[in-house]
């Protein structure tokens, strides 16, 4: 039998547990198991795809009794309907379709073009907000359908990470606060998600300080030190496997001094069952634009709560 998975190997690279695979082979026929020689499921490998199309709309809020019977055509034009329509404002949808055609045509100067233009048109906030977080979903969403090639994905990559750091130049803050130390883990290749938010963080007087990607854990300690970093920020793509991210978070957590913040996001965190205590959660950019803005009132106050009451003074006495 070529081409198989076992039931554990599925399960690792879709983040679907195995007591859910067979629950949903029982009561809605998929994904389908053959039997090896010793009895045990093993499932034909182009299966993992679509459970990876069910993961990623299960984490948007979609039930599984609506996707597990849905064929991989179905879902991928589900997943690129929401890429696309979700949470983006008009007519701000209508340039994220634009900017699509302009990339599957190849036509790069304009594309160039058109991206520079809707960041003076919209400033950087909003643009990285209502149009570049669409819009990276839309350039992944093409690429699973085959509207584009690998290449394309990358002209698109490289094209938007040299704009977003040439904005980042524009608006760092030095001696910002908080100082924000922001990476991915080992194995997480994707750079968008730190890189956007780098940009919002800096825009609300936070000093950022990106390693880029695939920082090895036991090295975050020690540049957060280096750095004197009040928060470790991390980015999971869809991509990363999400039974990795537990057991990741909790090792970093044991490393990190507890009077260090941990904040994660990204397409991969989002629908986590439970977080370690001492990581905190941020589902949207809008959730981290929050958390920079709270933060220092949030350490005041505790400051506050642990000061003790000042002696009196001659006058009262």
């Amino acid at each position: 039998m070529s081409d198989v998975c076992t039931i554990a190997a599925i399960s690792l690279d879709s983040g679907i547990s195995k007591e859910v695979l067979r629950k949903w082979e029982e009561r809605y026929g998929f994904p389908v198991p053959e039997r090896d020689a010793s009895g045990h499921r093993v499932y034909a490998a182009h299966q993992t795809a679509r459970l990876k199309l069910i993961k990623r709309l299960i984490d948007n809020g979609i039930r599984p009794s609506q996707l597990v019977p849905l064929s991989e055509e179905a879902l991928q034009s589900l997943l690129h309907e929401q890429s696309i329509a979700s949470a983006v404002p008009a007519p701000e949808s209508r340039v994220v379709s634009e900017l699509m055609t302009l990339l599957e045509s190849r036509d790069r100067a304009a594309l160039e073009c058109r991206l520079k233009r809707e960041v003076g048109r919209l400033g950087l906030e909003k643009f990285v907000l209502e149009v570049m977080g669409p819009l990276n979903g839309a350039v992944g969403t093409a690429w699973e359908q085959g509207r584009i090639g690998i290449r394309d994905e990358h002209v698109y990559s490289e094209m938007i990470q040299s704009l977003i750091r040439e904005a980042i130049s524009q608006v760092t803050k030095p001696d910002g606060h908080p100082r924000m130390l922001i990476t991915t883990p080992s194995g997480e290749l994707h750079t968008l998600g730190i890189l956007m938010v780098n940009v919002l963080a800096s825009l609300h007087n936070a000093c950022c300080i990106s390693l880029g990607a695939e920082t090895p854990v036991h090295e975050i300690p020690i540049a957060a030190a280096d750095h004197r970093a009040d928060i470790v920020c991390l980015c999971f793509s869809a991509a990363f496997p999400k039974r990795r991210i537990l057991p990741y978070l909790k090792e970093l957590r044991s490393l990190v001094p507890q009077s260090m913040e941990i904040w994660i996001g990204g397409a991969g965190a989002t629908g986590l069952d439970r977080s370690p205590r001492g990581i905190r959660l941020l589902p949207t950019l809008h959730d981290v634009i929050d958390a920079v803005r709270n933060f220092g009132r949030a350490k005041y106050s505790q400051r506050s709560r642990r000061a003790p009451n000042p002696l009196p003074s001659n006058a009262d006495s």
